[in-house]
């Protein structure tokens, strides 16, 4: 059920490479920049006990600093993407949303307009996602440069437990939640669970998570290998907590002082849990 899935975090990571010049939604008295690059958005790694949770985005766009409304605003695309599985991005996959042009410069908002999303239960029924705002419009405040000849990436963070939610009414409401974070200053954290009780090594189901100290970030790990990532997380020390599904025949483990650098992958290896008695 969809309750459930108030236990985990979905996590949708959208890296944004910014090198060119957008299409301008509005006039500005300000002089714009001849300078060009590209914007790329792109989903990773979302878990969640529902079958599926596809999205539609008809466009984003971005807002420079300093410019009042809605002057400052420039669409970067008006092409409709999706539907998008985010359900099938886990562990590294990832999806294209976006690929534009845009302006070099400093912005300060983000806007994504969403068309028709979904989801899937359990039990194969889809139900359409509902919206607060008629406009179906949500706003994020991030500052972030676009220098010429460079790549500005940013990756975003869904909170899928605090972003979908069942009204009282029996229809399910979309309220976006993203954490935002700068990719380039960011690194992830990899390995596997196992179970090696017996002289063997299997696969053992469970949640992977940490914080970040803004919020929690969770994954599952692959039922096959075990094998878990966590993306484009800040530097810093984490502790890493992995609660298996099946808490009646193995112990929670915690793993202290996990650093991560940015650019790189901290690989743990292979984290073998404890059975209990």
């Amino acid at each position: 059920m969809v309750s459930r899935c108030h236990l985990y975090r979905w996590t949708i990571w959208i890296c944004v490479f910014l090198l060119s010049s957008m299409l301008s939604c509005s006039k500005s008295s300000e002089s714009a920049s001849t300078s060009e690059g590209e914007l790329f958005i792109k989903l990773v790694d979302t878990p969640g006990n529902i079958q599926q949770l596809n999205i539609v985005v008809d466009y984003v766009a971005i807002h420079r600093i300093g410019a009042s409304d809605p002057f400052g605003w420039s669409i970067v695309s008006t092409n409709s993407v999706g539907p998008i599985n985010l359900l099938s991005l886990r562990n590294g996959e990832s999806a294209q949303l976006f690929l534009n042009k845009v302006p070099v410069g400093e912005y300060d908002q983000i806007k994504l307009r969403f068309g028709f999303c979904t989801i899937v239960m359990e039990n194969g029924q889809q139900e359409p996602l509902h919206f607060y705002t008629p406009l179906l419009e949500h706003v994020l405040g991030y500052s972030f440069d676009v220098q010429e000849g460079k790549q500005a990436q940013l990756t975003f963070d869904f909170n899928v437990p605090r972003s979908v939610s069942e009204s009282g009414f029996d229809y399910f409401v979309f309220t976006p939640v993203i954490r935002v974070q700068n990719t380039l200053l960011s690194g992830s954290i990899s390995g596997s669970v196992i179970d090696t009780s017996y002289n063997i090594h299997t696969a053992v189901p469970a949640t992977i998570s940490t914080w970040t100290g803004i919020d929690s970030v969770s994954t599952f790990n692959d039922s096959t290998y075990g094998s878990f990532q966590l993306s484009d997380l800040p530097e810093h020390s984490y502790s890493i907590r992995i609660v298996p599904f099946d808490t009646n025949s193995f112990r929670v483990k915690t793993i202290d002082s996990v650093v991560v650098i940015r650019q790189t992958i901290k690989n743990l290896g292979a984290i073998a849990l404890q059975r209990k008695p």
